[in-house]
């Protein structure tokens, strides 16, 4: 019997592959609004990933869609594109991308897609579901009635763009997030290296957006003007995924989770108010030296933080104050390495190699920087090597330089390549910055093997669990962890 036609079947698709094995998050955020506020009877959605789903292209013939929502990041968009085309002969129904990467290059549309989303989806994927329910498909002259879409008047046309939604604001009015629409092994108990523990992450976004301009993110201009949960709000959501998944560590995935020690006492107090605080056995969140005192470190040790992720990216005075717009320091850096030894707190970071104007001397005061890290108990740093990514000054540079096209190999911007470094500067050798790269990671491999050492003694039992439940994951983990970091 066919379907009636307002009520349409939306699958939503990611092929991202990370080191840690997460939900897909934006798709559980679009998916609950188009239940919660567009009305789509949960049945007909399903969420499909590339961790969970084995064949992704047999799940999707067997679920039936009418509509398909892809996302992608910049260096999967290759791959999203060649998935599209695969199953594109059988099923002629829209196709939409959405995510970082069509959002800050929207010219780059391939012709694949029918319309791609600009910016936060919720809103514009709800619009293009009841213009879908009304048209029975997604014609150029019913998206050119939408906001925060890009698509193309006719198949041979150039990409147009239609004017930008106002962000979402108080984001207080979003649905909590329900991760029942993603497969349950996201949530089975996992190692948490850092804690030396196993748990189940709760992921949170108290925050959308970041208040800074760096000139290799595009954070900022993806989400717009930052914009924050209230404590309440982000307490509710925390209790719910506590409540529903039986989480004990909480994962905030802000941005910036330390804009001020007032609002972490705040979120604290809030989780007291609501019965959830002792039920949470860590948090993990990112913050920015330039904000680290003992007040905050203080705030962060009640709210249970057990390590916290720095953006260091360079050990070179010069090209740091270039890379974080003047914002941030080494000697910043140092000092907040220092600050959360003196308050217990494992310190997390990253570092960045192949910068606009770095030099190989640059590059080496970053591995003195590794030294001092380590020597002050850095408990774990990766590195990898700087990318253009759209909608940043870095990839201004790259195109300046003919290095980066609308058009181009998407893998190029693996971060994790030094071999095959998309470098923007030409007078770089690439077997001296091959050298010194892994002169840095040589380094850091030895904290990731002290790390995973230290977990292993702690969990001997719980590892094996964990091995047995599923040994290709575990084991493709650690290789990964300890060489691609």
């Amino acid at each position: 019997m066919p379907r009636p036609a307002n009520e349409p079947r939306v699958a939503l698709v990611s092929l991202q592959r990370d080191t840690q094995r997460a939900p897909p998050i934006g798709l559980v955020y679009l998916a609950t609004y188009l239940r919660e506020r567009a009305g789509l009877p949960g049945a007909n959605l399903k969420i499909i990933e590339s961790y969970f789903d084995q064949d992704m292209a047999a799940t999707l013939r067997a679920f039936q869609p009418d509509l398909i929502g892809f996302t992608a990041m910049s260096v999967s968009y290759g791959d999203t594109i060649r998935f599209a085309r695969r199953i594109r002969p059988e099923m002629p129904i829209p196709f939409l991308i959405g995510g970082v990467h069509i959002s800050t290059l929207p010219e780059s549309l391939d012709p694949v897609f029918d319309a791609g989303i600009l910016g936060e989806g919720e809103a514009t994927l709800a619009e293009l579901l009841d213009a879908w329910r009304a048209h029975g498909g997604l014609p150029p002259e019913v998206l050119q009635q939408i906001q925060s879409v890009v698509y193309r008047p006719a198949p041979d046309a150039a990409p147009v763009t239609t004017p930008r939604r106002d962000p979402i604001k108080p984001l207080d009015d979003l649905p909590f997030p329900d991760f029942s629409l993603v497969h349950p092994g996201f949530f089975a108990p996992e190692e948490i290296p850092a804690a030396a523990d196993i748990g189940v992450r709760a992921y949170v976004l108290s925050s959308r957006g970041c208040p800074y301009r760096c000139t290799f993110c595009s954070t900022a201009r993806f989400w717009g003007k930052m914009r924050y949960h209230s404590p309440d709000y982000t307490a509710r959501l925390t209790k719910h995924l506590v409540e529903q998944l039986g989480a004990d560590y909480l994962w905030t995935l802000d941005d910036l989770f330390t804009v001020s020690p007032k609002r972490v006492r705040e979120i604290r107090e809030a989780l007291e108010r609501h019965g959830v605080y002792d039920r949470i056995k860590g948090t993990v969140c990112t913050v920015r030296a330039n904000h680290m005192s003992d007040a905050l470190c203080e705030e962060l040790k009640r709210i249970k933080v057990t390590f916290v992720n720095f953006g260091f990216e360079s050990g070179a005075e010069r090209i740091l104050q270039e890379l974080k717009a003047g914002s941030v320091s080494v000697a910043q850096n140092r000092h907040a390495i220092e600050l959360c030894a003196r308050h217990g707190i494992r310190v997390y970071g990253s570092l960045m190699y192949g910068s606009p104007g770095e030099t190989l001397a640059d590059m080496r005061q970053t591995n003195a920087f590794i030294d001092f890290a380590i020597a002050h108990g850095a408990r774990n740093i990766w590195s990898f090597v700087a990318a253009p990514y759209p909608g940043t000054p870095f990839w201004d540079i790259a195109r300046q330089r003919g290095k980066v096209s609308n058009q181009m190999d998407w893998r190029r911007l693996d971060c994790h390549r030094p071999e095959d470094a998309l470098l923007l500067d030409d007078h770089i050798d690439r077997a001296e910055f091959a050298r010194v790269f892994h002169a840095g990671r040589r380094k850091l491999r030895r904290l990731k093997i002290r790390l995973i050492g230290d977990f292993l003694r702690r969990n001997p039992r719980l590892f094996l669990q964990l091995l047995a439940r599923e040994p290709g994951h575990y084991l493709r983990s650690a290789l990964t962890w300890i060489t691609r970091q």
